[in-house]
C-alpha cells in the first residue's frame, strides 16, 4: 500500500486461508517433516547473452531491483496448496526476517533495505501470490508467511522474525496468531485493522509474542488501525515507532525516503528479542 491503488484496503475478489488454529498445526506438522516446503529450486546464473533461467512457474518481475547474484539465487517456496511463490533469501544466520510486502507490490518494496538487515541476520522475502513473479493462487496470505517461516527454520533459523508492510502488517499478525511461539516477534508498518478478511485486530488478541508497530503520523486512517491493534494485542512488549509524516509502510525503512530512526527501533527490537 503505497499510492494509489496500493492505497485501499480491499482486493478483488474473496481471499480465503487457513484459521490460525490450523496454520499453527500445518506449520509444526511440516516442521516434523519439512516435505514439500523445504523444496528449493535455484535458479540458473543470469547469462549475458540473454535472459537467465529461472524456477518453473516463476517469472522475472523482481529482477529490476535485484543484482545478478541475488536473480540466480531466487527461489520457488510451495505455499499453501500448490502455490509457488518467488521467493529470495539472503544473509544466514540463527535468527531469520520473514519480509511480507504491501498490496499490488512485490519483494522489492523491501529493496535495498533487506541488504541492510542480511548484513546481521538471514532475511526471507516473497512474493505473495498474484504479486510480482508469483502466479495466482488462492490468496492463503498468512498461509504463506507461515510457508515461509518453516522454509527458514529448515533452513537453519532458529529466532524467527515476521515484518509486514501495510496489507503484509494484517497479514503478519494474523500468521503470528497461528505460529504461536514458532515466531519470535512480530514488526507491523503501517498495517491496517482488516484487510479483506483478514482481520488483524482479532488475531491480535492472541498474539503473546512481542511486536513493534510503527506508523506515520499524517498516513490518513492507518495510524488509527495501528493504535487500535496495538491495543489489542496480548502481548505486553509492543513498543511504538511513529514519524511525524505520512511516510507509509515499507516507505518508512527504505533509505532513500525512510527514516533512520525507525530502521534503528526495527533494529534494535530485533536485536533485543534475539540477543543478537
Amino acid at each position: 500500500m503505497g499510492t494509489g491503488a496500493q492505497r485501499h484496503r480491499g482486493r478483488r475478489g474473496p481471499r480465503h486461508w487457513l484459521p490460525p488454529s490450523c496454520l499453527a498445526l500445518a506449520a509444526a506438522v511440516t516442521l516434523a517433516g519439512c516435505g514439500a516446503h523445504a523444496r528449493q529450486t535455484q535458479a540458473a546464473p543470469p547469462s549475458t547473452a540473454g535472459p537467465a533461467a529461472t524456477p518453473a512457474g516463476i517469472g522475472q518481475a523482481d529482477w529490476y531491483c535485484l543484482n545478478a547474484r541475488e536473480r540466480a539465487e531466487m527461489f520457488a517456496l510451495d505455499g499453501p496448496g500448490h502455490d509457488r511463490l518467488a521467493a529470495l533469501s539472503i544473509g544466514t544466520g540463527r535468527v531469520a526476517v520473514i519480509l511480507a510486502h504491501q498490496s499490488d507490490g512485490s519483494l522489492c518494496q523491501w529493496w535495498p533495505y533487506a541488504r541492510s538487515l542480511a548484513a546481521r541476520f538471514r532475511v526471507v522475502a516473497f512474493d505473495f501470490d498474484g504479486s510480482g513473479a508469483s502466479p495466482p493462487g488462492d490468496g492463503n496470505y498468512p498461509g504463506e508467511i507461515a510457508a515461509a517461516t518453516v522454509w527458514a527454520r529448515h533452513h537453519g533459523s532458529r529466532l524467527i522474525v515476521l515484518m509486514g508492510a501495510s496489507m503484509g502488517g494484517t497479514a503478519v499478525m494474523v500468521a503470528a496468531a497461528g505460529l504461536g511461539h514458532l515466531v519470535a516477534g512480530v514488526i507491523d508498518l503501517s498495517g491496517p485493522a482488516q484487510f479483506d478478511a483478514m482481520d488483524a485486530l482479532a488475531a491480535a488478541r492472541r498474539v503473546r509474542v512481542p511486536v513493534l508497530f510503527g506508523y506515520g503520523a499524517l498516513d490518513g486512517t492507518f495510524p488509527a488501525d495501528v493504535r487500535a491493534v496495538r491495543a489489542a494485542t496480548a502481548s505486553r512488549d509492543k513498543p511504538l515507532v511513529t514519524v511525524s509524516g505520512g511516510t507509509h509502510g515499507a516507505a518508512l525503512v527504505d533509505p532513500a525516503v525512510g527514516y533512520a530512526s525507525v530502521r534503528q527501533a526495527v533494529l534494535r527490537f530485533i536485536q533485543t528479542i534475539t540477543h543478537a
